[in-house]
């Protein structure tokens, strides 16, 4: 029986999904009676079946020799280019959150800009199958802006690079190359000169991301650049369940896990200040996780850097700037996920 299989033989993190599995649920009367214990259990045996790391490759190779050109969500591109699709967003969680960023900039004591950013599925279109059938990001950005004063655009400065590696071929994130041309189009509408790029001064190999993690696909992998070296000066720390900690621009230790995006702070968290020693005003950002990879180039500009995701942090926005010093604001999105964020109404909390 399932139920009977040692603790060696469980698995608790399945790697190519990129998530926890469900464990062996406690029984009592309590939970047999209400349901909930069945339902855990058959959760627990649909994840923990035996050889499941295996199996999934297996289905998703198998698949592939059957000619399909999607595999759980997941269209398989040109080139190893793996793009999970993008349905079309809820009109109503649209206007909602829209209409939540546009209240915020009329109402904040400092300027505000936002923008969204669009993801491989739209840019990279090129590369995905012919009968690929998804929901049209720049259709979506144009509606969004229209509605604001606040944006900067952009999907036009990724579009004039398109050709470049800024997308990861296995990952819904933009590369560092794309998170800079990002950045400069965040400088150039915040009235700041963007600095050149350079050369990264370390690289993370063999990333396999959140796409091929939901097919079971690891063919072609990624990596991860990293072109802003932290100054000594350089001070990171997290806010998290009441209490501060110190951390940094990058966690090194991603490079033994499978999600290698996540070199950048360690990933995501309620609260992050940077003071970065250099001069300029107080920045808040507030964003989703594609800003992770272009927080380092931002500081060059500013003397310190506030970093909310709002998934995370529950307070007020309004009493942050102002018990806080901030002078200007970046609000920064994915197209995906603000679509279906239902957290953006707290930033008028």
């Amino acid at each position: 029986m399932l139920g009977s299989l040692p603790a060696y033989a469980r698995q608790v993190f399945f790697q190519y999904e990129n998530r926890p599995l469900a464990q062996s649920p406690r029984f009592s009367l309590k939970a047999l009676a209400a349901g909930s214990f069945t339902s855990d259990y058959e959760s627990y045996v649909t994840d923990q079946f035996f050889i499941r790391d295996r199996r999934v490759s297996l289905k998703a190779r198998t698949e592939l020799l059957l000619g399909k050109t999607d595999v759980n969500g997941v269209f398989i591109g040109s080139d190893g280019f793996l793009c999970e699709k993008f349905p079309s967003p809820d009109p109503a969680r649209l206007s909602l959150n829209t209409a939540a960023v546009k209240k915020f900039a009329q109402n904040a004591a400092v300027p505000v800009s936002f923008t969204l950013i669009p993801g491989s599925v739209y840019l990279w279109n090129d590369r995905l199958p012919s009968n690929a059938q998804n929901a049209d990001q720049g259709e979506i950005i144009k509606r969004v802006y229209s509605e604001l004063e606040c944006d900067f655009d952009t999907a036009s400065v990724l579009a004039a690079h398109s050709s470049e590696e800024i997308f990861y071929l296995t990952d819904h994130h933009w590369t560092s190359l794309g998170a800079y041309y990002g950045y400069t189009a965040a400088a150039e509408s915040m009235g700041l000169e963007p600095k050149a790029l350079g050369e990264a001064f370390e690289v993370l190999e063999d990333f396999f991301g959140t796409a091929s993690s939901a097919c079971g696909i690891e063919k072609v992998g990624d990596s991860v650049e990293l072109y802003v070296k932290p100054s000594d000066a350089l001070r990171v720390r997290f806010y998290e369940d009441g209490e501060w900690s110190d951390g940094s621009l990058y966690d090194y230790s991603a490079d033994e896990r499978k999600d290698k995006y996540t070199v950048f702070f360690g990933g995501n968290h309620p609260l992050t200040v940077i003071d970065t020693a250099s001069e300029g005003g107080v920045l808040l950002m507030i964003k989703d996780s594609f800003a992770n990879a272009e927080i380092p180039f931002l500081c060059a500009h500013f003397s310190s850097i506030h970093v909310i995701d709002l998934r995370y942090y529950k307070a007020s926005i309004a009493d942050y700037i102002a018990q806080n010093g901030i002078t200007q604001v970046l609000i920064s999105y994915s197209v995906a996920n603000f679509s279906t964020d239902t957290n953006l109404p707290a930033l008028n909390r």
